[in-house]
């Protein structure tokens, strides 16, 4: 598995999908019993309204409820309820006209669920008004009509229709995955009008023919819709949540990847524990023990060597081995003249021990290679066992609600009349994030909503995301950084060998990256390139800077010599909320920091990335803290190649910071003798941020 499979996964897992409702976790399911309790939830539900009793004999909520509560599980739950009472709870004739009805709503809603049409909100109350508008025509046709036949089939109509267009509001939170949501209307009236319907159902009281309960209901209905949302919203009637954090979801996923994570931890170390020196014959007395298994086997004198003059033959090859060692290969002259005017077959004896020396030397090396390997793999694991844990970590902390932030959202929503579902949450770090979806939340990334906004939540926003029916506002950062960049290829190259981007994350963090591949050409591009990319989607899905410039060195590493060489990395992370920053290199040339008149030098001595992997890959780190006025210069070794670097710092000092992109510009052109390599300068300048909008900031 790639690192940039491995990240793309772990970045899918902590990204929020724009369409969907902000506060839910992709890819999870709720558990079987909540399902199942839901489910008998619309059971009993239907159940009741189908017995309710309106306009004499009539009953058509259950047909209603139907009709909102979908084409799912719930809504078939729900159909079995409203079959089921209509069946028992009404005489035969007029229970099978409510159930038909019902089933026939089912049957629409199930078989047309992808036609778009049928996803508006007044969509399937018309379906299920029409439906029992149709069959008590008929059951009143053949009955025969009487004076108020007609008004009442009209009445029942129009019940039906506003009854199941206010269910599906009371519905909304059970099936919060539809794609039919219900307006912001539906989900004030829906929960009075399905109380007030159990309740006729419960309680019917009539006077003359009409239930007391379902007028009031109806009443009560209407003063929450025409009332005023200003009047609403200050007096606390809408101040739920529409859109509450998933929080046993999202600790769900964080057991998980914790889980997970411990589990690649203990197989590196398994792995670890197993991968043992290999059991072999490193050892130089093997050569020898090898060779006289070869020739002394069948020699008439074996027994006088190895058994009489043991020791004598002992310490003859224990006199050989240092400079046999040391050339690589034995020669005669290696060993005492005793021994060899003694043995009777040592030309052949001398050449078994080469043979055998030069196979312990291949085993040696093969040994390591393994060794190599095996090390290699378990820091892989220990590396994607950190990154999962930082994962879990991060998740742990990443969104909380915000109560009062969210009351005052959805006030001023309600006096800006938008239909749309929002909240505010807070993160790690106690900054404010808005998550809006419907409709109406494009209007909110309007420059005077923008700030109206801010002002109601104390802090200022800006826009994140935004698309057709979602936004995204987070908290806007005091500082900001204007960037100016330039580079020049090497003279007779096609491409630079140089690679370099600046960006900034969602959490207010500013990065600067420049890599330098080695040497120059497409050789070097290909290096840097790589580097880049990979750095920027680690970072980009919160991966911290140690974790990725060590992962980053492990991949370039293992690639091999056969297909790449190094690249220097120079990575500087600000913090533009707090100024707060850290400055990290592997092999990269050196680093200048201006405050004020001085200019400070930051250089390091770490190896470039793919040169050393594990404890050898150690990188240089630096703490920083910039202000408004500070500037910082990346550069590569082909603007300043030697030590000799006064100019630099000269010129870096006298910079206004007007013009970060002049001066990068400047340094790059500036004609030099020695300057025979790719030349890239990145400058950045730290200011107090006035205007958000401004283009070309950071």
């Amino acid at each position: 598995m790639t690192a940039k499979t491995i990240y793309s996964k772990i970045g899918a897992l902590r990204d929020r999908p724009r369409a969907a409702e902000p506060a839910r976790v992709s890819g999870l399911r709720p558990s079987p019993l909540a399902v199942l309790s839901e489910a008998g939830i619309h059971f009993l539900l239907a159940a009741v309204l189908a017995g309710a009793m309106v306009f004499g004999e009539r009953a058509p909520l259950g047909v209603a409820f139907v009709a909102a509560a979908g084409s799912g599980l719930f809504g078939a739950s729900a159909l079995v309820g409203a079959c089921f009472g209509s069946l028992t709870a009404l005489d035969f004739s007029t229970g099978l006209r409510y159930a038909s009805a019902a089933i026939l709503a089912f049957a629409i809603h199930f078989a047309f669920y992808d036609w778009k049409p049928l996803r508006r909100p007044w969509a399937m109350p018309l379906v299920a008004g029409v439906l029992v508008g149709f069959t008590g025509f008929i059951v009143q046709d053949r009955a025969g009509w009487r004076r108020m036949s007609a008004v009442y089939l009209i009445l029942e109509t129009a019940l039906v229709m506003a009854a199941s267009w206010a269910f599906r509001g009371a519905l909304a939170p059970m099936v919060r995955r539809r794609k039919d949501r219900p307006s912001a209307a539906a989900r004030r009236v829906g929960p009075l009008a399905l109380l007030c319907a159990c309740l006729t159902a419960i309680a019917p009281m009539e006077v003359f023919g009409i239930p007391m309960l379902g007028a009031a209901g109806v009443g009560a209905c209407a003063l929450a819709l025409f009332v005023p949302e200003r009047v609403l919203s200050w007096l606390g009637v809408w101040s739920v949540p529409e859109a509450a954090a998933d929080l046993r979801a999202q600790r769900l996923v964080q057991r998980k990847l914790e889980r997970t994570a411990q589990a690649f931890r203990t197989l590196c170390d398994s792995l670890r524990s197993a991968f043992r020196g290999p059991d072999n014959d490193n050892d130089i007395s093997t050569v020898f023990d090898r060779a006289a298994g070869r020739q002394c086997r069948t020699c008439t004198l074996r027994d006088r060597c190895w058994k009489t003059d043991y020791n004598t033959t002992f310490n003859a090859l224990n006199d050989a081995t240092p400079a046999m060692v040391e050339r690589g290969r034995a020669e005669k002259g290696d060993f005492p003249r005793h021994f060899a005017d003694r043995c009777i077959h040592f030309p052949d004896f001398v050449s078994a021990v080469n043979e055998e020396l030069t196979a312990l030397f291949y085993r040696r090396q093969y040994n390591a290679r393994i060794r190599e390997s095996r090390a290699a793999v378990c820091r892989q694991y220990a590396q994607l066992s950190d990154l999962l844990g930082e994962a879990a970590a991060e998740l742990s902390r990443e969104l909380t609600p915000d109560v009062v932030g969210d009351r005052r959202l959805r006030q001023r929503l309600a006096e800006w009349k938008l239909d749309a579902r929002a909240a505010v949450y807070r993160d790690g770090r106690g900054l404010v994030r808005v998550e809006a979806e419907g409709p109406g939340c494009s209007d909110l990334a309007r420059p005077s909503r923008l700030k109206e906004l801010s002002a109601a939540l104390g802090v200022p926003l800006r826009v994140e995301l935004e698309g057709e029916e979602a936004i995204s506002l987070i908290q806007q950062e005091p500082l900001m950084a204007v960037a100016g960049v330039a580079a020049r290829k090497k003279t007779g190259e096609t491409v630079s060998g140089d690679a370099g981007t600046y960006f900034k994350r969602h959490d207010g963090k500013l990065y600067l990256l420049l890599c330098d591949g080695m040497g120059s050409g497409p050789d070097a591009n290909r290096e840097s390139t790589l580097a880049v990319r990979l750095l920027e989607q680690l970072l980009q899905a919160g991966v911290e800077a140690p974790r990725a410039l060590t992962t980053l060195a492990s991949a370039l590493a293992l690639r091999g010599e056969e297909t790449g060489g190094f690249t220097t990395v120079d990575l500087l992370q600000l913090d533009l909320f707090t100024g707060e920053g850290e400055l990290f290199k592997l092999g990269a040339a050196p680093t200048y920091i201006k405050k004020g008149g001085e200019v400070q030098r930051l250089s390091g001595k770490s190896l470039p990335a793919g040169l050393a992997e594990g404890e050898s890959a150690a990188l240089d780190r630096f703490t920083l803290r910039l202000v408004p006025g500070d500037c910082v210069l990346m550069v590569s070794d082909g603007v300043c190649p030697g030590p000799e670097d006064g100019w630099l710092r000269e010129r870096l000092a006298g910079f206004d910071g007007s013009s970060p992109k002049d001066l990068a510009r400047e340094l790059v052109t500036r004609d030099r003798e020695d300057a025979t390599d790719d030349r890239t300068a990145l400058v950045i300048r730290v200011d107090r941020r006035k205007d958000p909008a401004e283009r070309g900031k950071a």
